[in-house]
């Protein structure tokens, strides 16, 4: 019951205030970026996923997915993209909540929670590519086996070449988590500080 009672300082709120609505800037950038070069497409083929939607060239790229027999890519066919926006503003809520709650037990909920959402996240990102990498249509013009695309990095399949990145995007909600973490160690070593100067005024005087 101790760490509810604890209040935050007003610093600390403005740093999770900051870090709330800096999150919603995610909404404005590519969350992640494909790219696939291959001799018959030499200047590349870019795609990018954001928080609610694909962009880029993607009616090229499922035109070579149809070939391989890959699934189509459709924004309206990935519910992420009605999930990603919502818990975004959910988390940017409840660090709201957290500013006007103002105690160390809110911050150290909404943390936990900001931390699950961004693993849970990467991890549904990873089956996805898994997924499509793996469900493959027996029909297709060219056989292939089972193929997973990088998460990130670079990779070769048949004659494409293919690089995989985080988006500002993402750097964006990292930097909301980063600040979040930095405001609870902050709280951390405030109550610290202040249990230490407590006790050398508890402590007696010795002549």
């Amino acid at each position: 019951m101790k760490a509810a009672r604890t209040l935050l300082s007003w610093p600390i709120r403005i740093i999770v205030l900051v870090a709330s609505i800096g999150i919603l800037g995610s909404f404005f950038f590519p969350l992640w970026h494909y790219y696939f070069e291959a001799p018959q497409y030499p200047e590349g083929l870019a795609m990018s996923i954001w928080s609610y939607k694909l962009g880029g060239k993607v009616d090229l790229i499922n035109g070579l997915n149809h070939y391989v027999g890959f699934m189509q890519l459709n924004t309206a066919e990935f519910i992420e993209f009605k999930i990603l926006p919502a818990a975004i503003v959910v988390i940017s809520l409840w660090g709201l909540y957290v500013v006007i709650r103002g105690t160390k037990l809110s911050l150290l909920a909404w943390l936990s929670g900001f931390f699950i959402f961004g693993i849970v996240a990467l991890i549904d990102f990873y089956r996805w590519l898994y997924a499509f990498g793996h469900t493959v249509d027996p029909m297709a013009i060219i056989d292939i086996e089972g193929y997973t695309p990088p998460m990130i990095g670079t990779s070769q399949f048949m004659n494409f070449y293919i690089l995989s990145y985080p988006g500002i995007a993402f750097y964006i909600l990292i930097a909301g988590l980063a600040l979040g973490a930095l405001a609870l160690l902050l709280t951390y070593w405030r109550n610290a500080k202040a249990a230490v100067n407590s006790n050398r005024s508890k402590s007696p005087i010795l002549a």
